[in-house]
């Protein structure tokens, strides 16, 4: 009894020790696991399983021969000891089954003497396959477990069933997938918010752009009518539409602003709580031209003509790709900074004495924010910087204020990181040394800003230093951030490298800052090297030969930091106005800022949305008798842009005065709105004498004519 007792625990250690291996154990490595444990625990030197084939085969899934586990051998199952595990759901020879079964081929290669298995069952009750244990000796007192084998045989089961579950939804998905991949027409799944969810590659050729920012886009930016339409199909009710199913024909805008006309069928279905909208798209202009084609070969030539006039335009397209690239950045830069620094100008003018604290916020917001136009000014003139033709000034300037600037303009950036940013002036540096401070200034921005940008924790230490007897500036930038690999360092001054593409992907930038800060700094006649340790930080210094300033000359006069405001002042009062002015402007900042400026010169300001609404009220205004006396014309709005707002009032006859406000900065800007029909041409930001001086001289013109 004793030794029975002996043998029954150290075989439920082992089938403990089984429970625990395959509890442990998912997918492919739960079989192996399985028969490998069962083996051990039942004390057989081989277990198996096996999965049943068209009721007549059973295919190895997992064989464990006391050394290593096998599979994926096809035996047949009529004259095996599996049949009769089938036939009975459990069956027992302890020894001589080679007798029962002579012609089993497995059993003769093993050595196998007595065999255990039993029916892994379904929850259906369908014959999935046979956990069987085997043994070159007589069964061990342990494998003769009806219970246990069992058990172990559903436990099995339920992980075979899990398996080819697995396996057919992700058969499904990928069926799915392949069909909606390979389907011509471009499909977008519209989740709740308006985002997408799911789109395939179609719809990526459709709208021009890449699956990145495809995902998660708007679909309002992507089909701007359909809402709308679909509301007006459900009779008030978008979602009504989309659950109705419905067919419409629009216009898909593409990111790159062009448009493409599409067949869509819209349409609507839940998944895990969720409503998700779909949107099916053909593109109906490469239909027409496909049955354009089909017409005959008479229209062979003029159809190659037409490829071959698209062929060129789409080489000027790649050639101008550059300059269109740098104006939509001037563009999506300076609309806001109008509103930015009109405001400040409305402050400070309606500020009073005693707010000293105020005004000098007020002051350093437009100083700095006049410095980033002219960084912006500067990085759109980036080929100009390429070609050595970058005009480099020498005037008087005040580096302590200048790296003062530069840190607290930077400071809220780096507070946010909760990163320290110090600024350490190591000896004496003279109060004003002639250098270009724009220059300067710009180059400490994209060091100073890259440092802050790169650090997650830690500091970032700017320090100056000044060299009297080499006259040169000295300043580092020290940062205790990611770092930069060796391999990578010697590149970084390269024009769009920024480490790797995932480093792109996790900070953003566009990878010329440093390109740029190197040709600043060889402008200035000096130096910058950089070194770097991965994960430790980086330290970039640079040096740039200065020159004193010779006491007593007129440049000594401090620098101003808003140049503009005692003559805006001044002139203001010299350019008071009567009369009405339309201004056709899209942004309400901007609106609020160009009507104060307009209405503090004395003119009466009417104000449109759009192009539309614009075109509509100068042209009542002229048939009533009262007609405006300029119209200020944003170029880039809703409904109908400023060019076309412009063309047509000119084919309407109308010929009074028309200024272009738009936040382009190129030549090639100035003249297309000429070429519209405009008489002038104002950029965002506005500068209100600017602005007012232009008004004046065109209605001083109107007057003589």
């Amino acid at each position: 009894m004793k030794e029975r007792a002996v043998v029954d625990a150290k075989a439920e250690q082992r089938i403990r020790a089984l429970l625990e291996d395959t509890a442990l154990a998912r997918g492919d490595a739960f079989f192996p696991a399985l028969v490998k444990g069962l083996a051990q625990a039942l004390g057989t030197r081989y277990a198996c399983f096996s999965v049943l084939h068209d009721d007549d085969e059973l295919e190895t899934v997992a064989l464990w021969d006391g050394h290593a586990v096998t599979s994926g051998r096809r035996l047949p199952l009529a004259g095996s000891p599996c049949a009769d595990a089938i036939g009975a759901e459990f069956c027992v020879f302890r020894d001589h089954v080679q007798e029962a079964f002579p012609d089993y081929p497995m059993l003769r290669e093993l050595g196998i003497r007595s065999y255990v298995g039993a029916v892994v069952f379904a929850a259906d009750g369908q014959v999935l396959g046979v956990l069987n244990a085997m043994h070159d000796g007589p069964l061990p007192r342990a494998a003769d477990d009806a219970a246990l084998l069992r058990s172990i045989a559903a436990r099995a089961a339920s992980e075979l069933v899990q398996r080819r579950f697995s396996a057919a939804l992700e058969a499904s998905e990928a069926l799915t997938r392949g069909i909606l991949e390979s389907m011509s027409d471009a499909m977008v799944v519209v989740r709740s918010d308006g985002t997408v969810a799911f789109h395939n590659a179609s719809a990526c050729a459709l709208f021009r752009t890449d699956p990145l920012w495809l995902s998660g886009a708007a679909l309002s930016e992507l089909l701007p009518a359909l809402e709308s339409a679909a509301i007006e199909i459900g009779q008030g009710d978008a979602q009504e539409a989309f659950e109705g199913g419905a067919s419409l024909e629009l216009e898909a805008h593409a990111p790159d602003g062009s448009t493409v006309p599409v067949a869509i069928t819209i349409g609507s279905f839940e998944l895990a709580g969720e409503r998700l909208r779909t949107v099916v798209l053909r593109d109906i202009e490469r239909r027409r031209r496909e049955e354009q084609r089909l017409r005959g070969y008479a229209r062979a030539l003029e159809r190659a003509n037409a490829d071959l006039e698209r062929s060129r335009r789409k080489a000027e397209q790649a050639a101008a790709a550059k300059t269109e690239f740098l104006a939509n950045m001037s563009h999506e830069i300076r609309t806001p900074m109008t509103a930015i620094l009109g405001f400040t100008d409305i402050l400070l003018e309606d500020g009073t004495a005693n707010a000293v604290e105020r005004q000098d916020a007020l002051r350093t917001i437009r100083r700095n924010g006049a410095y980033l136009l002219e960084i912006l000014n500067d990085i759109l003139d980036f080929s100009k910087i390429e070609a050595n033709r970058l005009e480099i000034e020498e005037v008087p300037c005040a580096p302590a204020r200048i790296f003062g600037d530069v840190v607290d303009l930077l400071r809220p950036r780096a507070n946010e990181k909760r990163v320290q940013l110090l600024l350490e002036l190591d000896g004496p540096i003279p109060e004003r040394l002639v250098s270009d401070p724009v220059r300067l200034r710009q180059i400490l921005l994209n060091l100073v800003g890259n440092a802050v940008k790169f650090t997650a924790a830690g500091q970032v230490r700017v320090r100056a230093r000044y060299d009297e007897p080499d006259r040169t500036l000295e300043f580092d930038v020290e940062d205790s951030g990611i770092g930069i690999a060796e391999g990578v360092l010697a590149e970084i001054f390269e024009p769009f490298r920024q480490g790797d593409s995932s480093m792109t992907r996790r900070f953003g930038g566009t990878g010329l800052g440093l390109a740029i800060t190197k040709r600043l700094v060889e402008r200035l006649g000096g130096a910058i090297t950089a070194t770097s340790n991965v994960g430790k930080g980086s330290l970039f210094r640079v040096r740039v030969p200065v020159h004193p300033v010779e006491p007593g000359s007129v440049s000594e006069v401090p620098e101003s930091d808003t140049p503009s405001t005692g003559r805006m002042r001044s002139a203001l009062a010299g350019l008071r106005a009567s009369g009405r002015i339309l201004m056709v402007e899209d942004g309400p900042d901007n609106q609020r800022v160009i009507r104060h400026v307009l209405e503090t010169a004395g003119f009466a300001v009417t104000s449109a949305d759009n192009g539309q609404i614009g075109v509509e009220l100068a042209l009542a205004a002229v048939e009533e008798g009262t007609p405006f006396r300029v119209i200020l014309m944003d170029v880039q709005m809703p409904v109908l842009d400023g060019y076309e707002a412009t063309r047509r009032l000119r084919a309407s006859g109308y010929t009074g005065p028309i200024i272009a406000l738009t936040a382009h900065a190129l030549p090639s800007e100035r003249q297309r709105c000429l070429e519209a029909g405009c008489d002038a041409f104002a950029t965002k930001p506005i500068e209100r004498l600017t602005l007012l001086e232009t008004i004046a001289l065109h209605l001083a013109k109107a007057t003589e004519e």
